[in-house]
């Protein structure tokens, strides 16, 4: 059998205007919309029958309900995310490799329903494709300045810089003006699973870099690019920005040039910056006040964090200038090279020090603690085992271009930021392209 290959897109538009077609009817007749308990759940069939992780499912029956949970979707007795039920059609979205797959990586899968714990299997498998692939969320090469929001579709913007992922998969994406560094500069919001995208800020004035969320999945701070400014916003104010400032702790004084990344660091319930003069800081997310906690960390290069998952006093720093990454740990105040060689640019993959960046930005740490990088002028997205093994994980390395697919086709333009969400599905600011792409890794 050969891999199978979809346009996510077109999928996804079709499902969301399929969807709305039924959604449409059953507002016409709501008693068909009600689960009956003592009716049977019948299964006629879903569409597509083949696809990857975060495939778009609808699934066709009779007597689903519309409270989705009551209603359990399993592939391979893996939970599919049930977005919606209309009564006799389910929306859903497909885990994670469920099961391991043949010599071709496909995975054979049974498809289940469970409504009020009474459950159906349809008669036809789900072809599971264990892939790697890239595709376009939203944006086009060549857009002006003035972002475009609505549907993905039509959505436009200027360059795209860095990247959160919520709770609910808002991507929060800092925007850069292509004509003035200091002025027009943007914060958007899309949501692929909801087909939208809507303009935060449309006026920062100095650049905003990473954005970093709060271990509370719905409150996002982003750092100016310089001074002690910072914007914060969260779901719970329907995403009002607020500009604020870090104060200094009593006793202490704060010298900062230049701001690239927030972390938040589940430890101690503190958030840590490092101005580019390579003084480290942690402040309090509530009140703003600052305290020094290290100095002479790679001072005159940008640097963009994040903590471990799994070892949350571990502080990972990707050195942009010095192409190098490192880790701190704030228990020990140990500062470690995890891969790449101090102040030499290049393309290498290998083991820790063996291997080589050019000007890595934004990274990010997956449950199993691999880090994925933004290699941004190798024009690739790369990856570091906790034990510092580099690799590349898609793009063809000092190739720049626009392409999506498989890892020996996809191409990015100076990608700067990457997040991930809860599904393990990576997003990714390709600066120059103008564009979100999307990493499905498996």
């Amino acid at each position: 059998m050969k891999k199978l290959r979809l346009n996510r897109l077109a999928i996804a538009a079709a499902l969301v205007m399929t969807m709305g077609v039924q959604q449409s009817c059953s507002d016409s007749d709501d008693s068909a919309a009600v689960y009956d308990p003592s009716a049977p759940v019948v299964l006629t069939d879903y569409y597509p029958t083949e696809g990857g992780v975060a495939t778009k499912l609808i699934l066709n029956g009779k007597n689903f309900g519309t409270d989705i949970s009551k209603i359990q979707v399993l592939i391979n007795e893996r939970p599919a995310a049930v977005v919606s039920s209309v009564g006799d059609q389910i929306y859903a979205i497909c885990p994670r490799k469920p099961g391991d797959g043949d010599a071709n990586d496909i995975i054979d899968c049974k498809v289940a329903v469970i409504v009020d714990g009474k459950r159906s299997e349809y008669p036809v498998n789900f072809q599971y494709q264990i892939q790697t692939v890239v595709t376009t969320v939203c944006g086009m090469l060549g857009a002006p300045d003035d972002v475009v929001t609505g549907n993905l579709a039509q959505t436009s913007m200027p360059h795209v810089t860095y990247l959160a992922v919520d709770h609910d998969n808002n991507i929060i994406a800092s925007l850069r003006n292509g004509n003035s560094y200091y002025t027009d500069n943007k914060v958007i919001m899309v949501n692929e699973d909801e087909d939208f995208s809507k303009l935060l800020i449309p006026d920062t004035g100095a650049p905003l870099n990473q954005p970093c969320m709060l271990n509370d999945g719905k409150t996002v701070y982003i750092p100016t690019d310089n001074g002690l400014d910072y914007w914060t916003m969260s779901s719970d104010n329907m995403w009002a920005p607020m500009k604020q400032s870090l104060k200094p702790n009593t006793g202490e004084t704060l010298t900062f040039d230049y701001k690239h990344s927030f972390a938040m660091c589940d430890y101690d319930g503190y958030m840590y910056v490092r101005p580019k003069n390579g003084i480290l800081y942690r402040f309090d997310p509530q009140t703003g006040l600052t305290s020094q906690v290290a100095n002479g960390l790679m001072s005159g290069s940008d640097s963009y964090m994040a903590f471990s998952k799994k070892h949350p006093t571990m502080l990972y720093l990707a050195y942009t200038n010095n192409h190098c990454i490192y880790s701190y740990d704030i228990l020990t105040g140990k500062h470690t090279l995890i891969a790449g060689i101090s102040a030499q640019s290049g393309y290498i993959d290998g083991n820790g020090p063996a291997a080589m960046f050019n000007e890595p930005r934004q990274l990010i740490l997956d449950d199993n603690d691999d880090m994925y990088i933004a290699d941004t002028n190798n024009h690739c997205i790369r990856k570091v085992t906790p034990d510092g093994k580099v690799s590349t994980v898609i793009g063809i390395p000092g190739e720049a271009g626009y392409q999506d697919g498989a890892p020996d086709e996809a191409l990015f333009n100076r990608p700067f930021g990457v997040c991930i969400n809860n599904d393990g599905i990576i997003y990714i600011g390709d600066f120059d392209n103008q564009c979100i792409r999307r990493l499905a890794i498996e």
